[in-house]
């Protein structure tokens, strides 16, 4: 008779994963107030690579365009100055990857919302894939039609994304761990 049970090694990894989870989420001190057990810290250019691999060697600012397309009524170009003449927020949003570090940055872009407001949504659409190279993250549509805190950052801590942090564009989608902020966004497609 064949044993379904699983083995010991993979019990030990689920429960060392779900510790690793637990400690980089918000507890609630005598107070009420939230306080995280792994205090947020600077994060550094390399801990950041290992969410979405390697940076481009350069970024041709005059030749990017961000690419709007899919489910999409309108499929959009946009370049660097068609992004930054939208209305931009601006949050301190807590980037977490869980086991490798926390962030606590201010960061200024365009909520995506907009930008596929005027792509113009079929109504067939229900997702939308972050592109950036060959590295995705899929996002729900429900989830970021009128979230302002879902955008594309093209700014932190007031000064102008660095190349190793995302430039031109770095997905900020708060609630979502690190590994989802997709970095060097050139493509949303709709799905």
């Amino acid at each position: 008779m064949r044993d379904y049970r699983p083995g010991w090694p993979w019990v030990i990894a689920a429960l060392l994963g779900l510790a690793l989870a637990v400690s980089c989420r918000p507890v609630a001190d005598s107070a009420g107030e939230e306080k995280y057990s792994n205090p947020p810290r600077a994060v550094t250019a390399t801990e950041d690579l290992h969410l979405t691999g390697s940076p481009p060697e350069a970024v041709d600012i005059a030749a990017y365009r961000l690419e709007i397309d899919g489910l999409v009524e309108s499929p959009l170009s946009l370049n660097y100055e068609d992004i930054l003449a939208y209305p931009a927020v601006t949050e301190v949003v807590l980037l977490i990857c869980p086991g490798v570090f926390q962030d606590n940055a201010e960061w200024t872009g365009v909520p995506v919302w907009r930008l596929l407001e005027d792509a113009g949504l079929k109504a067939e659409a229900t997702r939308v894939v972050f592109h950036a190279d060959s590295y995705t993250a899929t996002l729900p549509l429900d989830e970021i039609t009128g979230n302002d805190s879902i955008f594309l950052a093209h700014t932190v801590n007031e000064e102008t994304l660095p190349l190793e942090h995302g430039y031109p564009l770095r997905l900020v989608a708060e609630d979502e761990l690190g590994y989802n902020w997709v970095k060097w966004v050139d493509r949303l497609e709709v799905e």
